[in-house]
């Protein structure tokens, strides 16, 4: 009998300090090969390996903007991966702020 997939879903409403220690704590647990995921409720683990599939959604309208990210791989590897290059800029913040 095949295990049941184990789901995590989080949501709140963050600063962007918050923002971006979650997404520095997520970059650490890539790099070192192992990202738990927990609150109060639940608690999941995955180990993500070397060559992973990056979903990038981004929109904007005249009151909202917003911006997906989606990471997936196998636990196993193959050699499907679409090499199309992605270039991501930020504006250099103002001195003083």
């Amino acid at each position: 009998m095949a295990k049941k997939p184990e789901y995590f879903v989080h949501e709140s409403l963050q600063d962007r300090n918050s923002l971006i220690h979650y997404l520095r704590a997520l970059l650490q647990g890539i790099e070192n090969g192992e990202v738990i995921l927990a609150d109060d409720d639940e608690t999941l683990t995955l180990t993500p390996n070397h060559l992973t599939l990056m979903n990038l959604r981004a929109s904007k309208t005249k009151s909202e903007q917003s911006l997906r990210l989606k990471l997936s791989w196998t636990t196993q590897l193959t050699d499907e991966s679409d090499s199309a290059p992605l270039f991501i800029k930020s504006k250099k913040s103002k001195k003083g702020k």
